[in-house]
């Protein structure tokens, strides 16, 4: 930096910005971190985060919380001209089974059909390695954009970032990915999951049990840990903590019986068994519904007489005779059908340059999974 009777974070921002319209900072590049600066300019981390901000204020860079500051790639990219070529959009979920999933992928197809764009679909099974792969195929096949309902996990795909910053369409459904700013729309899972608590707790129900998979840095999962707190809190209750159960890692639906199947559903029995004085569970799915049932009945138990069950998510038909589950019932058509409104304007660049993000309202169906103790 040059003297200059500025303030030094003017001039660490005037340094920068050259820096990045000469391009020592291209597109998708990262910039140093605030810390960087510091050493850099020896000045203050207040007056680095100043000048980053005034970067981003500018939209010259795109800070994203514990990723650092990067340069973004100008929205009128190569993936906003193919406005002559058919629009294709891809779809990635880890399932579209009945409970979650296939409501969501066949009102995109409808809407896909009616404007006349092609859809190409694909399965993560909430891997990682098949997501990964999933957006390299349909980013070789030159898809238009992506909607995508991201695996569970600490770590979110890398690519979906880089994706991101270089302007392309994408919109994330059901799995917001904070800090990012990505297109997304999915449940309002905070008072969702306050309704379903609130429903045990007038059952009379105070031994909860909350079951659930790892849920750190999961926001669906999150928001709906923080509304059962939420509900507990305005009751008056404390969550016990050996209630609290977050080692179930089997994301398969019941008819597919695996190993991973196998250890959660003993693990869960080996809680039922430890709080004996447990009268209710809260699912945080649908399949975890399904194994605690299969392990309270293998128990010699029964739903909801022992043990009641309330859970989200639901299958829209059962078999006859099959128990109906009380639910948090997300609305999947509403949410499939603004997904793809949102990304058919991205697609042609007639949305706006911040993230939209869109949180709908859920519906407690009530089944015969809950007993009510009161009486």
């Amino acid at each position: 930096m040059t003297d200059s009777m500025q303030p030094l974070y003017q001039q660490i921002y005037s340094h920068l910005k050259e820096d990045i319209l000469t391009q020592k900072y291209s597109s998708g590049k990262r910039l140093p971190t605030e810390k960087e600066i510091c050493e850099m300019f020896h000045v203050s981390r207040i007056t680095s985060k100043k000048a980053l901000n005034m970067l981003a204020e500018e939209k010259l860079i795109v800070r994203i919380k514990g990723r650092g500051s990067y340069v973004p790639q100008d929205k009128k990219s190569e993936y906003l001209k193919k406005q002559d070529k058919t629009k294709v959009i891809g779809i990635i979920m880890p399932d579209f089974d009945d409970a979650f999933g296939r409501d969501i992928l066949l009102v995109v197809e409808k809407c896909c059909r009616d404007n006349g764009v092609m859809l190409l679909i694909s399965r993560s099974a909430d891997a990682q390695q098949y997501e990964q792969q999933a957006i390299n195929d349909m980013i070789a096949f030159g898809v238009t954009g992506i909607l995508i309902v991201p695996i569970h996990g600490v770590y979110y795909n890398k690519k979906i970032l880089q994706l991101v910053l270089d302007g392309f369409p994408i919109v994330v459904i059901d799995r917001d990915l904070r800090g990012i700013p990505v297109h997304f729309v999915g449940t309002d899972n905070e008072s969702a999951a306050r309704a379903g608590m609130d429903y045990l707790i007038e059952a009379g129900h105070r031994k909860i049990g909350i079951y659930t998979p790892p849920h750190e840095k999961t926001s669906t999962l999150k928001d709906r840990l923080e509304g059962v707190h939420q509900s507990l809190e305005k009751n008056n209750l404390l969550l016990e903590s050996s209630l609290f159960l977050d080692k179930l890692y089997s994301t398969v639906i019941y008819y597919n019986v695996s190993e991973g199947y196998e250890k959660d559903k003993e693990t869960i029995k080996a809680h039922i068994l430890e709080h004996k004085d447990m009268t209710a569970v809260f699912a945080m799915g649908y399949s975890i519904a399904i194994m605690t049932r299969n392990a309270v009945e293998e128990l010699g138990l029964s739903v909801p007489n022992d043990v009641s069950i309330i859970c989200f998510d639901g299958p829209t038909q059962l078999p006859f005779n099959w128990q109906t589950f009380t639910h948090i019932r997300q609305n999947q058509q509403e949410i499939g059908k603004l997904a793809f409104d949102l990304i058919f304007s991205i697609a042609e660049g007639k949305s706006g340059e911040n993230a939209i993000k869109t949180n709908l309202p859920a519906t407690l169906v009530s089944g015969q999974s809950v007993k009510n103790i009161n009486t």
